[in-house]
């Protein structure tokens, strides 16, 4: 792994914040917006400098992990919301009495845990990309935590 510089230059900073914000492309165009943006500005980016290039990939990569990791958290919630509806719907059938409460108890959960648990799991980006940006304004390198590194 190649080491960055311990300072930024100054004439590298505004280019490094530039790509640390571009996933509010996201914004503009959800899905693919926030890994377009880091991809446009790394492949924009890259050769001018090494330390330009190692921050492109900090959050191209960051943004691939945070993507993947919201796949993989949306098919288990799907399985575990349509595991949910079945044992309701099979619980109905046999005690009729009970019907109610099954369907309540699965749209409770999902409305209680599921959709406050992706809110926040939606701002975490927001703030690695802002902790990013003070430090790569302060002239230091950022990188994400919790990132698979994809590129290296």
């Amino acid at each position: 792994m190649t080491r960055l510089p311990a300072l930024l230059p100054e004439a590298e900073r505004t280019p490094a914040i530039l790509t640390h914000l571009s996933p509010l492309a996201g914004l503009l165009l959800p899905t693919l917006g926030n890994i377009l943006g880091p991809l446009i500005a790394w492949l924009a980016l890259r050769d001018r400098s090494r330390a330009l290039d190692e921050q492109g990939k900090e959050a191209l990569n960051f943004q691939l992990s945070v993507w993947l990791y919201g796949l993989v958290l949306g098919v288990l919630a799907f399985v575990l919301f349509s595991l949910g509806l079945i044992g309701g719907a099979v619980g109905a059938v046999t005690r009729p009495e009970l019907a109610g409460l099954a369907v309540l108890g699965t749209f409770s959960t999902f409305f209680l845990f599921y959709l406050p648990v992706m809110v926040v799991l939606g701002l975490i980006p927001f703030v690695f990309m802002i902790v990013a940006v003070v430090r790569v304004s302060a002239g230091q390198p950022y990188h994400y935590p919790l990132t698979i590194r994809f590129l290296r």
